[in-house]
């Protein structure tokens, strides 16, 4: 504040000054009822601790006006996780769960979405099996025109063209809607069925589909893999048995729309594709490089821990390691030397990392074009919850001792959780892929346009033929170019593709309340 330094003022004058002065002073330094969010404080202890990039956040205290903990986490992430779309936070926790578990309201359908003429469709790039979809007759390679007998719209934002909230809202969201569905019918669009569906959690089985193909000497296992879900792995073991007992002499693993999920689920599926000599010795598959601060402490806490606690500190993962409700996947291990993967850029993250760390070990031949580019890693972080699935494995991080939180603190934080990037993963020599920010294939092939599209399986489908072509070596399974149709289409994209950005999802972390208190002090 400044003050009056002139000697001539009248007294009056003065003594106004200095009794406003003192208001002043009462009014800046009065004590305050305000305290800074519980969430936005959780946010900050978390972030700044576990974050890859958490010597960005140290700095970055929430105070009283972060009062809206999402938009605070938001504005201290890193500039790179923030063009990328990695790291997000929750205010549904058991919805996050649910959705990790591959049991979140859905009609069962994944959608790609196209502006054929003036018209906008949603295009069925597959349906999971037993689904709302599935049951109602709605498989690949149907489009959506109509819901609730309205045509599709669009909107414009930044220049792109997007679907409609109203769309994107029905499509995806938790009411029964009516579906319009049409067919390609040459270069034609033509009605096909009206059906009304209502969404449910059935569980999405990420095995759409396995076959076994044989043709002259070769007998070719072909697995559609949808996502990396730890619950079913039991699936993949089943897939495999048939494999090993049909005796295959080749593999092809089609990802090509898989976004990833489950570091667990790639290590169980790697385990079951690897030279069985690699799986049995439990060779490193995966290291995790983490900020400087879990980098330097996980290290030296593990070579000070205990032979039974070393691996909730090991950077290090490993082929041969499974969970207890799942079955030793070398009982069904094919002992190749060679696989064949289909990835594209719609493959992501831990599709990315079974195709990339199994390299070291054997020869992959990438199928597909460029793949996204997720070479990152998150676990999800609760303040006080391990929130443990039916079978007693943890699913989060927590960093406060629930003990310590007041019962009106645990409220506030019961629902909310974080899922930052907390590591980039390399393969067992140490190399990543982010320099080319995805992996990229020589030479390169795509699915081509939706309406050369085949289903599932078919030997007709350019990727899948592409791979049969470089196992038999038979001309007539190669891709030939397509004539060039007379469609007009452009790609109209949605408004939420944070299943599309996420990233590797360490599904498997012991870490403590005790061990972020320790971390904490090493801070200091």
């Amino acid at each position: 504040m400044k003050k009056n330094l002139f000697l001539g003022l009248i007294a009056v004058l003065f003594s106004f000054i200095l009794t406003s002065c003192e208001k002043d002073s009462q009014t800046d330094t009065a004590p305050t009822d305000e305290k800074i969010n519980p969430v936005s404080q959780f946010v900050y202890d978390g972030m700044s601790t576990y974050y890859l990039w958490a010597n960005e956040v140290v700095n970055k205290k929430p105070t009283v006006a972060d009062a809206d903990p999402e938009a605070y986490f938001y504005r201290i992430l890193n500039s790179t996780d923030s063009q990328h779309g990695w790291s997000w936070i929750t205010d549904d926790v058991d919805a996050l769960m649910a959705d990790f578990s591959g049991e979140s309201l859905s009609f069962g359908y994944v959608l790609s979405f196209y502006l054929i003429g003036n018209d906008p469709y949603a295009y069925i790039k597959y349906v999971y099996p037993n689904t709302p979809a599935a049951k109602a007759g709605l498989q690949r390679l149907d489009f959506i025109g109509k819901l609730n007998d309205v045509k599709l719209s669009t909107v414009q934002r930044n220049e792109d063209t997007y679907i409609s909230d109203r769309d994107y809202n029905l499509l995806y969201g938790n009411s029964a809607v009516k579906f319009t569905t049409y067919k390609l019918s040459g270069t034609t669009l033509v009605q096909d069925k009206e059906v009304t569906i209502t969404p449910d959690k059935t569980p999405k089985d990420p095995v759409i589909y396995s076959n076994i193909y044989t043709i002259g000497e070769k007998r070719i296992g072909y697995l559609f893999y949808a996502d990396f879900v730890d619950d079913f792995d039991y699936r993949l073991y089943e897939v495999f048995d048939a494999f090993k007992t049909d005796e295959i002499t080749d593999l092809v693993l089609d990802l090509r729309y898989n976004h990833g999920g489950a570091v667990t689920s790639a290590i169980y599926l790697s385990s079951m594709i690897a030279p069985r000599t690699a799986v049995e010795n439990k060779s490193p598959f995966i290291v995790m490089n983490y900020n400087d601060l879990l980098n330097r402490s996980f290290d030296k806490w593990y070579n000070e821990a205990a032979e039974a606690d070393k691996y909730k500190y090991d950077r290090k993962d490993y082929l041969g390691t499974y969970t207890s409700s799942n079955k030793n996947p070398l009982d069904v291990n094919l002992d190749l030397k060679q696989v064949y993967i289909i990835a594209t850029g719609d493959s992501y993250s831990a599709s990315e990392l079974t195709t990339f760390c199994l390299k070291p070990y054997m020869e992959v031949v990438h199928i597909g074009n460029k793949t996204g580019g997720k070479y990152a890693a998150s676990w999800t972080l609760h303040a006080y919850d391990t929130l443990p699935d039916e079978n007693g494995n943890i699913r989060a991080v927590p960093i406060y001792d629930k003990n310590e939180l007041t019962s009106e603190e645990q409220q506030s934080l019961k629902n909310w959780a974080m899922q930052p990037i907390v590591a980039k993963y390399t393969d067992k020599d140490g190399f990543d892929f982010s320099a080319t920010d995805g992996l990229i294939p020589n030479p390169e092939i795509s699915e081509g346009p939706y309406y050369e599209w085949k289903p599932i399986g078919d030997l007709k489908d350019k990727l899948l033929g592409q791979a049969i072509y470089l196992i038999t070596e038979d001309e007539s399974y190669k891709p030939a170019t397509a004539a060039t149709r007379s469609i007009s289409a452009k790609t109209i994209k949605v408004k939420n593709d944070a299943d599309i950005a996420a990233p590797l999802r360490l599904n498997d972390v012991k870490l403590t309340p005790e061990d972020f208190n320790r971390l904490r002090d090493l801070q200091k």
